[in-house]
Order: C-alpha cells, then sequence, then structure tokens
C-alpha cells in the first residue's frame, strides 16, 4: 500500500471524485471547500477526501494488475467452470415480498459485493433477510455470536418502486434486550466531530437517514451546510445535533435506522452490473460507521 501515501491536497490545484474534477477552494484544519466545474461547492473534510482519492489510486491499481495477467485470468475461469455473477437487477427483483428474486444470493449480489469489502480487520460475508427482499453484509464471528443481540450490518434492499443501500442498525424496543452495538455508536454518534464526519459523507454521496419500518420515526432526514433538513414531520425541520435527535425518539418503539442511498427502480436497472461497484464503494465509505457499533468488542 505503499503506492497510496503521500496523497496531499493543495489550495487551487484539481482532483477528481465520483461527482467529477473538482477543485480546492480552501483549505483549514480538517476542513476544505471545493469546487466542482458546474461551479456548485460544498463543505467536506480533508480525511474524507483523502479516502475517496486513496481508494480510487487502488481501484486503478487493482485493474492494472488484473489487466497485466491475463494468464492467470483463463486459468481462474477454466478450473472453476462456468459460474454465474450478478449482471444487475432485473424488473421482477423489485417487490415487496422475496417471491421470483434471485438477486440476494451469494452466487448473485451477495458473493459479488464482497471483494470490494475490506477484509483485513473482518471476514465479511452475505445474508438474506428473512420474509423481507433485503440482503445483509457483515462480519461472520460477530453476526454468528450469539452474545450480539441486533448487530450492526450493511444492507441493500429493493422494494416496488426503489433500491437502498448502507448502513443498518437496529435499537430493539424496553420488551427486547440491550443491543451492544446500538449503544456504542450511539455514544460515538454524540461526538461532534463524528457527526461532521458524517454529514460530510452524507452530502458527498447523497444520503439520507430514516426508520425503516416508520414505527419511531416517519421522516427523512437529509444534510445540510451546518445541521440536518427533516422532511416529513411536522415535530421541525431541522436538526443541528443528530445524535440527540435521534435519542429522543420514543424507547418505547422499535427503531430500524439506515444510513443510505436511494435510488429509483429505473436507475438501478439502468446501473446493471456496476451497482456492485457503487455498493461496495459507499460500503467503504461507511466502515467507520461499523467500526464505532463494534467498538466495545476490542
Amino acid at each position: 500500500m505503499e503506492e497510496l501515501s503521500g496523497i496531499d491536497f493543495k489550495v487551487g490545484e484539481k482532483y477528481e471524485n465520483e461527482k467529477g474534477l473538482f477543485e480546492v477552494v480552501s483549505i483549514k484544519g480538517d476542513q476544505m471547500v471545493i469546487q466542482w466545474n458546474t461551479g456548485e461547492t460544498a463543505k467536506s473534510t480533508v480525511e474524507f477526501q483523502r479516502r475517496i482519492q486513496e481508494r480510487r489510486l487502488f481501484e486503478k491499481l487493482e485493474e492494472e494488475k488484473a489487466a497485466l495477467s491475463p494468464v492467470a485470468k483463463v486459468k481462474v475461469a477454466t478450473s472453476r467452470g462456468p459460474r454465474k455473477t450478478f449482471q444487475g437487477f432485473q424488473d421482477e427483483d423489485f417487490s415487496n415480498t422475496i417471491s421470483k428474486t434471485r438477486w440476494r444470493t451469494r452466487v448473485q449480489l451477495g458473493g459479488s459485493v464482497l471483494p470490494h469489502l475490506p477484509s483485513i480487520r473482518y471476514d465479511f460475508n452475505s445474508w438474506s433477510a428473512k420474509r423481507q427482499n433485503e440482503l445483509h453484509w457483515a462480519d461472520t464471528t460477530h453476526w454468528q455470536s450469539k452474545q450480539s443481540a441486533y448487530p450492526a450490518r450493511f444492507f441493500a434492499r429493493a422494494d416496488e418502486t426503489s433500491l437502498a443501500w448502507g448502513f443498518y442498525i437496529e435499537r430493539p424496543d424496553q420488551t427486547g434486550a440491550i443491543s451492544a452495538d446500538w449503544e456504542s455508536f450511539i455514544k460515538w454518534l454524540r461526538e461532534k466531530k463524528n457527526e461532521q464526519w458524517l454529514r460530510s459523507v452524507a452530502i458527498e454521496d447523497g444520503l439520507v437517514i430514516y426508520d425503516a419500518q416508520q414505527s419511531c420515526f416517519g421522516g427523512v432526514i437529509k444534510p445540510r451546510d451546518g445541521d440536518w433538513a427533516v422532511e416529513g414531520s411536522s415535530v421541525r425541520n431541522k436538526v443541528s445535533a443528530l445524535g440527540a435527535y435521534i435519542e429522543s425518539w420514543p424507547s418505547t418503539s422499535w427503531l430500524d435506522l439506515m444510513i443510505a442511498k436511494r435510488i429509483s427502480k429505473a436507475d438501478a436497472i439502468a446501473r446493471a452490473g456496476a451497482i456492485v461497484m457503487d455498493m461496495g464503494k459507499l460500503f467503504d465509505c461507511l466502515l467507520p460507521l461499523y467500526e464505532a457499533a463494534l467498538a466495545h468488542r476490542y
């Protein structure tokens, strides 16, 4: 990984992320302002943008290595025989039930995303959700441990009109067991610097925060510069402290908190197999959330 070290942003120079070429307008400490060629500007952090640059460079290096070893690729393909891989979502995959859906298996989307997940600290695998048109990725040991109730995970969920993927964590109601993952995560989110980082990521990737079952909160939280906008709620229209706001939701109701990217059914189908990379990039970006939830283990 020596090739990835030494990435240093400079004011006035141009770089590239998923949204395209941008120029660094200003840097103050870990805070930076960037501007794309379209004229759109955004506040971000040096750490977050550095992670993007390192990831893009790593992917480029991996592609170059793969291109230099065609013999090895042929050998793998012939030794293992034909294998079905995920080529993209189909119309029948979008449903509120699991009938006729095939995308949730490990030989389809589940296994296709795994190579894009970090493997140094965690042993990720995928599991289809029970009775839900949904797929989960999590560390195998933590997921299967009986000592960890309601483990945090990455997810992808399809319904009749859209596809969502991102980070998923549960807070049980008062009748359920205490979730160590939730307690660890919400403690992390109370820290102002962590919330600022999450807001920067959410702005960059167009993420929203919501309660999947709407049993605790029926609105959608979207990031803005300096605060969060609450849509579809009659209580308030902006929030400055996200952690405190989430903790104010009634503890008598179960909370399925999702921090996710959501796109339309049509857009998801149009992405074809590229959706695998889309998911892998976001899961890698949101890894600090997963690490925060599992911090109690270490």
